[in-house]
């Protein structure tokens, strides 16, 4: 199992005080440890990595370039910390007590903050001991220590669970995302070193990247074999949540007419079209059909209320001036949506694209109606602040240039 770099936060609190001043004797100066508590923790953590940190020199300790790679990570993690402090302190339900500014990122521990992470997922101390191997009086005992060093209340215990406040949420986020500098870290480490080693998570929306996403992944996996890929689907807020808490990498899709936000960035791939798909050998193949205005009395399958699909479903029969079908079936999964639609004579817009294989194998075929106001963008949605690694620059080449080729 890869070494967790994020089990070593003390020490790199080390490292990036004698990075900013050059020796452990200084360092001393800016952190409550000794000089040689400071060059203790700096050989634990050459010792864990396995190759120096910093180069010793008569003019002072300069970080290698792995020095160099694991400071940059590990000044964003606590970047993410010291923002997290201070928006829970913004966030806070009451006016919370004089707590030293930056107490939080210059004391937690690892211990803290995956405790804190795990317990918001189980809502429960004891299942929480249970997942990390503890008791339940230590999870307690940590979960009050994290709300001592930020001075602020994280959650509420009720009879019907525990819910996090506001302050909570936002701990929870930057945690994640602290974390996850780290766990770049542990990846670039391992490139460096030859070993093209990590994680990939890739949210999916259904029913816009088709194709796209899977042939990435194969061009990806074939230059790194031992990345470990996962591809996660789900409703857009969904996998928004979880983009912008860490848990998955890059959201691929259909792209919002405006950025959710001015944490995250939307990268357009390539335009797309709609057009009107059914089954091989349905009842209506063959037949002029002079507009999409008469086609409204058919059985539709619509994306769900929300999507910009949906959006530009409606859009499409607005143009030829009649009002979409007031009775749809909604389906948000590709796969459902094939299924039923070879098994009856339904009708969908889907995109041309996304339905090449099912319609090059006789499966599927694209009605001849002029579908018009249906362009939408599929592209790429990240958190405005993330520094790609090298596995994730990969993928969004392998994206780039699959989406070239559809043009």
């Amino acid at each position: 199992m890869p070494m967790s770099l994020a089990e070593h936060l003390r020490q790199f609190r080390a490292v990036l005080a004698v990075c900013k001043t050059g020796s452990t004797s200084q360092a001393a100066t800016i952190l409550p440890l000794s000089q040689s508590a400071i060059a203790r923790a700096i050989r634990e953590l050459e010792t864990a990595v396995g190759v120096p940190i910093f180069d010793r020199t008569a003019r002072g300790m300069l970080p290698t370039t792995v020095g160099q790679l694991l400071s940059h990570r590990a000044e964003r993690a606590f970047s993410q910390l010291r923002q997290g402090e201070h928006e829970a302190l913004s966030l806070a339900e009451q006016n919370p007590p004089h707590v030293p500014a930056g107490r939080f990122a210059g004391t937690c521990g690892y211990r803290h903050l995956q405790t804190y992470i795990v317990f918001c997922e189980a809502r429960s101390e004891t299942a929480t001991a249970g997942r990390l191997g503890v008791s339940q009086p230590a999870v307690n005992q940590t979960l009050r220590q994290l709300e001592h060093m930020l001075g602020v209340r994280l959650f509420h215990r009720s009879a019907r669970g525990v819910r996090l406040t506001e302050s909570g949420e936002v701990v929870l986020q930057r945690a994640k995302l602290a974390l996850d500098e780290f766990r770049q870290a542990s990846e670039d480490l391992a490139a460096f070193q030859g070993r093209m080693r990590g994680r990939l998570v890739i949210g999916s929306l259904p029913l816009s990247s088709g194709a796209l996403v899977p042939r990435a992944v194969d061009r990806v996996l074939a230059q790194y074999k031992d990345l470990s890929v996962s591809i996660v689907d789900g409703t857009y807020d969904g996998l928004m949540y979880q983009l912008r808490h860490a848990d998955i990498d890059v959201l691929v899709g259909a792209l919002r007419p405006q950025a959710p936000g001015a944490d995250v960035i939307q990268t357009p791939l390539f335009e797309d079209t709609l057009s009107v798909v059914v089954r091989k050998d349905h009842p209506l193949e063959g037949h002029t059909i002079a507009g999409l205005d008469q086609l409204v009395g058919e059985s539709w399958i619509a994306p769900l209320h929300g999507t910009p699909a949906r959006d530009a479903f409606e859009r499409a029969f607005h143009a030829v001036g009649v009002q979409p079908p007031s009775t749809v079936l909604e389906v948000n999964s590709a796969i459902v949506l094939q299924a039923l639609l070879q098994d009856s004579d339904r009708l969908a817009l889907l995109s041309r694209r996304q339905m090449f294989h099912g319609i090059s194998a006789g499966a599927f075929s694209v009605l001849p109606v002029q579908v018009k106001e249906t362009t939408r963008y599929i592209g790429l949605t990240m958190r405005a602040d993330a520094d790609p690694n090298i596995t994730m620059k990969s993928f969004i080449h392998e994206l780039g240039r699959l989406a070239a080729s559809l043009v």
